[in-house]
């Protein structure tokens, strides 16, 4: 149910090579933190000789000084906008961002890592949600500032908070990256979590985390037998003519139905 978001890192050939073979829904070429600041060159070199699909996007550390302005122009165009903003602050940073290419519709995907991104966050959706894509919340990035503990109780407490500002502006939220990849169980708890409190996608670092992510089951075998009767009834139903109904002695509203509705189309785009 989540969507795959999977980073590459930009300066391994081998990965860049086979980018079209990886069963991701959205693959995204890393120049951050899995590249070490002397194969800035070959990472940049590689990202633009990627043949660009609509699913493909980039991660560039624009505030490192890793780059000219005209680098970052070159990489913005080569993926039409579609970026993931490390270490944002505020919105002079992606006033910043948008003027290296301003007649280009971005497509961002903003990672929420330090305290002034997450003060002013409703203020950067206020201005530029129509620009952005996604958002993520960097919580290794964020325990390190602060000094919290990154226990799940702590990082979910602003996870929760995130969730309210996207569902506002219409943005995805997509869960952050899990390193541990020795402890499945975790993730997949992980994953669940995120689903359960309404994100969309889900940061991976490793091929088995993808086939991982297949594999989790969201709902019980009773919730996802009550799922697919409930939408038997509904599914010739357009969503706007949907009304309250009764099945099977239990009465449904329509926010429930068109989750139900949404819910049958992840598990199966064609219905």
């Amino acid at each position: 149910m989540l969507d795959s978001y999977f980073f590459i890192p930009g300066d391994k050939k081998k990965y860049i090579d086979k980018i079209e073979s990886i069963p991701s829904d959205f693959l995204v070429v890393d120049l951050e933190d899995s590249v070490p600041v002397k194969s800035k060159g070959l990472a940049q070199e590689l990202a633009l000789k990627v043949a660009i699909k609509d699913n493909y996007y980039i991660r560039i550390p624009f505030f490192e000084n890793r780059y000219t302005d005209e680098e970052l122009k070159k990489l913005i165009l080569h993926y039409e906008g579609r970026i993931a903003v490390p270490k944002v602050n505020d919105v002079d940073e992606i006033y910043r961002i948008k003027t290296l290419a301003p007649d280009l519709k971005l497509k961002m995907i903003i990672l929420v890592e330090t305290p002034r991104c997450l003060i002013n966050i409703k203020e950067i959706f206020d201005q530029f949600s129509t620009d952005i894509h996604g958002v993520t919340f960097g919580s290794h990035d964020f325990c390190s500032l602060t000094g919290i503990k990154p226990t799940e109780e702590n990082i979910n407490t602003y996870k929760r908070d995130l969730v309210l500002y996207t569902k506002a502006y219409n943005v995805k939220f997509i869960d952050g990256v899990n390193l541990d990849l020795s402890n499945f169980s975790q993730f997949r708890k992980e994953c669940v979590s995120a689903f359960e409190m309404g994100m969309e996608g889900k940061f991976l670092i490793h091929p088995m985390q993808l086939d991982k992510l297949k594999e989790i089951e969201y709902f019980t075998k009773d919730e996802m037998m009550e799922i697919k009767e409930v939408y038997e009834h509904i599914k010739s139903i357009p969503s706007d003519s949907i009304e309250v109904y009764k099945i099977n002695g239990k009465v449904y509203e329509k926010p429930h139905l068109l989750r139900i509705k949404k819910i049958m189309s992840k598990l199966d785009p064609k219905k």
